[in-house]
């Protein structure tokens, strides 16, 4: 329940207005409660993002057999489609994150997560090692994850219009079927 207030506040109303007696309001909670579980508006946002990055890593999960069965293209143009959505659904908080408070967020908790994506579309890539030109997978898959993730949020705040239009989302796959396929 605080966490989805602070993702309601943070959204619509911005990092600065997004003050812990304004989220426990909008919770329907006394700022005690709210102070029992979080001492400050930045830990409350830093949970908001770990959910985030925890959605982020179940869209990759949810689409294990996609990743590890299909072509390396339709896995790639499928694993960015889902991720653009996904952004698309949270478009102001993601943008709002990434303009106003990309410092918040543990980053180790981040990329314990990203490496777990990483080792999903690395074993992919180990079954369809004969339609790829790179040979060092780790990297490749590495690359593929972070590049998507960066581009696709960065995209929130920057290419709106091109995020919406589904320009950018052709040209990230593109990109990275192009450096991954023979």
């Amino acid at each position: 329940m605080l966490i989805e207030a602070t993702e309601r506040v943070l959204t619509k109303e911005g990092y600065a207005a997004a003050t812990t007696n304004r989220i426990a309001e909008v919770a329907g909670v006394s700022i005690g409660t709210l102070y029992h579980y979080f001492p400050t508006k930045e830990a409350l946002i830093e949970k908001l993002v770990h959910r985030m990055w925890e959605d982020e890593l179940r869209l990759v999960e949810s689409r294990a057999a996609l990743v590890l069965q299909a072509p390396v293209e339709v896995a790639v143009r499928e694993l960015v489609h889902a991720f653009v959505e996904m952004v698309q659904r949270r478009e102001t908080l993601v943008r709002r994150w990434y303009a106003e408070v990309p410092h918040l967020g543990k980053l180790e908790f981040g990329l314990d997560l990203a490496n777990r994506a990483i080792a999903l579309v690395r074993a992919g890539f180990e079954m369809r090692r004969d339609e790829l030109r790179v040979s060092n997978l780790e990297f490749a898959a590495d690359f593929t994850v972070k590049m998507t993730m960066a581009a696709v949020r960065t995209a929130a705040r920057d290419y709106p219009k091109e995020l919406a239009s589904g320009e950018l989302e052709t040209a990230v796959a593109d990109m990275i079927t192009r450096f991954l396929i023979r």
